[in-house]
């Protein structure tokens, strides 16, 4: 692998069904799909590069992701050619998605790689969003994510009670980052008491900062990033896990409060649902429309190979990522689902999510 820098329903059972029971329905689309002509993709793949055009800074969880991703997706497409990275950091990943579905090739040797947050892009309204989720080619999610928020121990909250009592300095990177997004939608919706910092560039300075007494904690970090690079963290004790943000338990926190128990009304429950599902697919590549149906085949193929790689598993589970996967056909279902909601269910959730 190299790195290149450069029927309307309005209810809470009708929100939750898409996230939690869709995928257990999901049809195998790929055996609907006509056989790959794989001596024709091996032909095109073979010698050539794929690159991965990543929205993020090099550092961090997504860039972890690709990278594992770039280092094994080779050997499972015909022709085994050489995966790379490319960055191009932007908000929420989605520079990187307008340059992947409009300007890079759509010849099947570019993907594009970013945060969970861009596929809803265009659903929240970003009208720098430009690209269609129906027309893209999801490939898959190396795994789903689950949020905690922390505190550092000589912070004045120290329990998740004291959220809606006592206020929490929180570093964060930009408003539409999801380490801003998340706890301001949480002051908002279920009256928490947070204040984000903003301008950090990527989740580790909040660390540093945390550490360093600049701020006192985190109202969104990957909890899964939290065993394998701070494990001091816990075993000192540094920080107290007060809250998980997603729509189930992490098994590794079975005593910390889920935020979905902090819902009082039906409302507070069906944009929680939407805004904690968005974490569904952690760590999200697609191709652009119009690569050759084999090709796209065969790459959607690949990553679901991959995911069953013996090497490619153990390591997720080395690095606390080991649940979640989810491949492209699952994918393409719940983000349609979620376009497809009522339009009242989306406005309440846009407006919970705007920084004002």
């Amino acid at each position: 692998m190299k790195i290149l820098h450069m029927p309307q329903k309005g209810t809470l059972s009708m929100v939750q069904d898409f996230w939690r029971n869709t995928m257990l329905a999901l049809p195998c689309l790929s055996a609907l799909a006509a056989p790959a002509r794989a001596e024709d993709v091996a032909s095109f793949y073979r010698g050539k590069t794929v690159t991965i055009v990543l929205g993020v800074d090099p550092g961090g969880t997504y860039d972890n992701s690709a990278r594992r991703v770039a280092r094994s997706l080779g050997k499972y497409i015909p022709g085994n050619p050489n995966v790379v990275i490319q960055y191009m950091a932007g908000v929420n990943a989605v520079p990187a998605a307008n340059y992947v579905y409009n300007i890079a090739p759509h010849d099947g040797s570019a993907i594009w790689g970013g945060t969970r947050l861009a596929p809803f892009e265009p659903l929240f309204g970003n009208a720098n969003a430009r690209f269609d989720v129906a027309k893209v080619r999801w490939l898959g999610s190396t795994a789903s994510e689950v949020g905690v928020v922390i505190a550092w121990h000589t912070a004045p909250v120290q329990t998740t009670d004291d959220l809606f009592t006592k206020e929490l300095i929180a570093g964060a990177t930009i408003p539409s980052g999801d380490t801003y997004l998340y706890p301001n939608a949480l002051n908002k919706l279920l009256g928490t008491k947070f204040r984000m910092v903003s301008g950090y560039p990527s989740q580790e300075p909040i660390g540093i900062a945390m550490e360093k007494g600049e701020v006192q904690g985190s109202g969104n970090w990957s909890w899964s990033g939290i065993p394998v690079f701070h494990a001091n963290w816990l075993s000192e004790q540094k920080i107290h896990v007060l809250m998980q943000l997603g729509l189930q338990k992490h098994p590794d926190l079975p005593d910390v409060p889920l935020v979905m128990d902090y819902a009082r009304t039906e409302e507070q429950r069906q944009i929680l649902s939407i805004l904690m599902g968005m974490k569904q697919f952690g760590y999200p590549f697609f191709a652009p429309p119009g690569v050759p149906a084999e090709r796209a085949d065969a790459l959607e193929k690949a990553f679901s190979d991959l995911f069953h790689d013996p090497e490619f598993l153990a390591e997720a589970k080395r690095q606390n990522r080991g649940s979640g996967m989810a491949t492209g056909a699952e994918m393409s279902q719940v983000v349609a689902a979620a376009y497809a909601l009522p339009q009242d269910v989306i406005m309440r959730a846009r407006d919970i999510i705007a920084v004002k």
